[in-house]
């Protein structure tokens, strides 16, 4: 592998701190005995979620961290690790799939998340993992929301249906 020069790890470092800052989304995470077949099926996952994944040296990675001064995140990185960042909309579908991922091989450890100019720990991003998709949360606020107006045409259309439903008996009684 071509040694990088000082200007390149430079550029490098300014490029990789503007995708930082640039996306609502980027997750640390740690990898060990991870095959290419695997590699490549997590990749492609997260290509499909709008995500980008890229291992990096781990001291550029804490230098891009720590221009956007976020050095939680720094204390974070040892060992092999790749980012992951998105601009999504959806982080929720993101974290999700990697944890299916993590789920299935056990080969990956997500360390952290920096998302919306926050740091969460991986307890944190693991009780994201677990909600509902975007959408399913969209649809549980519109119910929440739809269900007091629901509650009162019921109940101002009940009165009515029973006195219906008397009439209709009484009718069939008669016959």
């Amino acid at each position: 592998m071509k040694k990088l020069t000082k200007e390149k790890k430079k550029e490098f470092v300014e490029i990789l701190t503007d995708e930082i800052k640039a996306n609502n989304i980027n997750l640390l995470v740690s990898f060990s005995g991870l095959s290419v077949g695997e590699m490549q099926q997590l990749r492609g996952s997260l290509k499909e979620a709008g995500c980008n994944m890229r291992v990096v040296k781990n001291t550029l990675l804490g230098k891009a961290y720590k221009n956007i001064k976020c050095d939680e995140m720094t204390e974070k990185i040892g060992g092999p690790v790749f980012i992951i960042w998105a601009k999504s909309d959806d982080e929720i579908k993101v974290i999700k799939n990697l944890y299916e991922f993590k789920k299935k091989t056990g080969k990956i450890d997500v360390r952290a998340g920096f998302i919306s100019d926050r740091v969460l720990s991986s307890e944190e991003l693991e009780l994201i993992g677990k909600l509902p998709g975007r959408k399913g949360l969209e649809a549980k606020i519109v119910w929440c929301l739809r269900m007091p107006a629901m509650r009162i045409v019921n109940s101002l259309k009940f009165p009515l249906m029973k006195l219906i439903n008397d009439i209709n008996q009484i009718a069939e009684t008669k016959k």
